[in-house]
Formats: structure tokens, sequence, C-alpha cells
């Protein structure tokens, strides 16, 4: 038994807790009318650097958020359940540096005339997206492959969110009106693909079998297979 991985209920409680302030803030927003967006991230003005940690916590309209909620609670669930060890620093890693990188490298859109700001946690869910896939292929576990696959397949069409606007109204992703933050896509994809590799070594690895151990070492015979699993050894031992 993997004793690293918590309860189905215990991964899915912190993904509610954070929707539910999502939505709380929504709701107040479109109440009073406190026109939030004003503080979305706007790339490259230092007023707009607030807009990385309020971003994720604004958003447009009902549509742009219930076209959020579901993925987030998806992914985030499935990051807390497989990934418990490490969910906190994974998703504070592709919220910062997702956020930096909009800032930093976001089309200012200087020939609008209105002020472009950059609002939603859909780069947060393309960070995960981005994290389980790969995650789960590096570590070459099962049930993390299987997470892989699983993501694919929910959300595999999600990829061509990553590329500029005019080439998706092209192929007929996005309407020819809808204005997206193709760049907080990317960059949320790209920060949490670049954290399944730096955060390879945490968490649940691969499992060794015992003939890719010296020999001195104790092996349980009594398992046909002879499987070590890394993962409940560190366990145990702590």
């Amino acid at each position: 038994m993997d004793n690293s991985r918590i309860s189905f209920s215990k991964a899915l409680l912190p993904s509610l807790l954070i929707l539910l302030i999502i939505w709380i803030f929504f709701y107040l927003d479109n109440h009073y009318n406190l026109q939030l967006y004003f503080y979305g991230l706007q790339p490259r003005k230092i007023t707009g650097m607030i807009g990385i940690f309020t971003m994720p916590f604004i958003h447009g309209d009902v549509f742009h958020i219930l076209s959020n909620t579901f993925p987030l609670l998806i992914l985030l669930t499935l990051l807390n359940y497989n990934y418990s060890e490490i969910s906190i620093k994974v998703i504070a890693s592709i919220y910062l540096m997702s956020g930096f990188l909009i800032w930093s490298f976001a089309d200012l859109d200087e020939t609008s005339r209105h002020v472009s700001y950059h609002i939603g946690e859909s780069g947060i869910i393309y960070g995960l997206s981005g994290f389980l896939f790969f995650s789960g292929i590096i570590r070459k576990r099962k049930d993390l492959f299987a997470i892989s696959l699983l993501v694919t397949f929910l959300y595999g069409t999600l990829i061509w969110g990553i590329f500029p606007e005019n080439f998706q109204r092209a192929i007929h992703y996005i309407s020819s009106k809808e204005r997206i933050s193709w760049e907080g896509h990317l960059f949320g994809f790209l920060s949490g693909s670049i954290f399944a590799f730096l955060l390879k070594s945490k968490g649940k690895q691969e499992p060794v079998y015992s003939w890719e151990k010296n020999n001195d070492e104790d092996v349980d015979e009594s398992d046909p297979y002879w499987l070590i699993d890394e993962n409940e050894k560190v366990n145990n031992n702590s």
C-alpha cells in the first residue's frame, strides 16, 4: 500500500475551498460592481504586477468562471491525490512563475483603445495540465502514467489554446470576437511542464526491483516479483 497517497476526500476539500474563494470574489465583484478587473495583470506595468497574485481570482462573466471551475476542480484534486507531498509547492510554483512570465513577455496590446488586463485562472489550469501530463510520464509509474492519459483524454484539446488568437480563430477554436489570454495559457503550460522535470525527484518515484539493487540488500522473497517500492520504504522508516 502506498502510504503517501491521501484519501480522496482530503484531496477534494482543498480544491473546493479554493473554488469557493474564487466564487466569493466573483459574487462580490458583480453584486457590488467592484470592477476588480482593474487588478488584473498588465504586462510590464509596475502597477500591473499586482495581477501576478490577483489574476486567478478575477473573472469577466459567468461563462468565464464556469468554463474554468470544473477543469480546476478536477486537476487540483488529481494533483492533491497523487502528489500530496508536493502539491502546495507545485501550485505555488506554477502560480508565481506563470504570472511573472505573462507580466514579462505578454503583448501590451498598445494598438487597442482599451487597456489590456489578463484575468482568470486558465493559466493555472494549463499549468496543472502540463505538470500532470509530463510528471506521469517521467516518473514511470503505471498509476501516474494513467493520470497522464486521463488528462490527455479530458483536456487534450487545450493544447490549441497556447497558440496566438489569430491561429485559434483560423482553426475555429475560438470565435472571431472572442478575446483570450493565450499567453497565460502558454506560460502556464510551460511553467507546469518545467516543474514536472524540476520536481521529478520529489514525491512518488519509479518502483525499484530486486535485480536493480545490490545483492547484499534484503529482499522479500515472498513477493513473486521481488518488488521494492522506495516510496513505502521511506514512509515506513519515517
